[in-house]
């Protein structure tokens, strides 16, 4: 944590050592300490560092064992183009088969008269962004769309380029073969809400910056940063958050980022459509 947490610099981390041992007291094995790994991972503030025990630890189910909430793909005019952009997660065979699929509604749904492209990243809790960034690359465009930021300022770039998500030139998520729109560098409006997060927020991020792009809707969840996996010695796993988002020009988030246009759930759709077709005009 000390050496790699995205919140290193900022932590006392004579106090946090001092802190963390009270709480582990008198524990004699590895599982009576995970309470104060648990301590320790909320001590450091960021909000997304989370701990996974090799001794599962029974807990009464709660909120956060209820299912999440289903989103239907909303009806459009025939002038615009609309793709959801779902959370994942899986093996590899699961987000090959999660791109394809993503990739194919945006081939049924193109066509050369349209005048933007709605991309709905409500309810998109996260899970791999790597999968998220090509199943919308032929929308996004192929550019350099963002970044990972250490505490040291270190970046890592994201890019997209003829069907691969690249993180620093190396390949995390690819297609074969893969689909271009029938004009390029579209009119988009981005769709966000409060559950929205992070990967899903590193789409939000990715549009950021973007020509001719407008994001619309309620501020999303708020852990637009990056865990990276720490192996224990007894199989448990710690994911810590170790960098946050910044978008192509290099601008940080790493919280709650907000619309460009905040409006109700209720007229997010129109809203959205409405600039589209102003911004579409203005752009010919």
């Amino acid at each position: 944590m000390q050496a790699n947490s995205v919140n290193r610099k900022t932590i006392n981390w004579v106090d946090f050592r001092q802190n963390l041992l009270a709480q582990a007291g008198d524990a004699q094995t590895i599982e009576q300490a995970y309470p104060a790994v648990v301590f320790a991972i909320v001590a450091l503030g960021d909000k997304h560092s989370f701990f996974v025990p090799a001794s599962p630890v029974k807990r009464p189910e709660g909120p956060a064992d209820k299912k999440p909430p289903v989103y239907l793909d909303e009806p459009v005019p025939g002038d615009i183009g609309y793709i959801r952009i779902p959370w994942v997660v899986g093996n590899q065979q699961q987000l090959a088969a999660y791109i394809a699929h993503v990739q194919a509604q945006i081939k049924e749904r193109d066509k050369a008269e349209l005048k933007g492209w709605l991309v709905d990243l409500r309810g998109n809790m996260g899970g791999n962004m790597w999968p998220m960034l090509v199943g919308v690359g032929p929308v996004l465009g192929e550019d350099t769309v963002g970044y990972f930021l250490d505490s040291n300022k270190t970046k890592t770039v994201w890019r997209y380029e003829k069907g691969k998500a690249l993180l620093d030139g190396d390949i995390q998520a690819e297609t074969t073969p893969y689909y271009t729109l029938k004009s390029a560098n579209p009119v988009v409006a981005v769709l966000t809400d409060s559950l929205t997060a992070s990967s899903g927020e590193a789409v939000v991020v990715a549009f950021k910056a973007r020509k001719h792009t407008k994001s619309f809707g309620t501020n999303t969840s708020g852990v637009s940063t990056s865990n990276s996996r720490f192996d224990l010695s007894d199989g448990s796993i710690i994911w810590l958050t170790t960098a946050v988002f910044a978008d192509r020009h290099l601008v940080p988030y790493g919280h709650s980022i907000a619309p460009d246009e905040r409006c109700k759930s209720t007229e997010v759709v129109t809203r959205a459509i409405r600039w589209i077709r102003e911004e579409h005009k203005a752009k010919k």
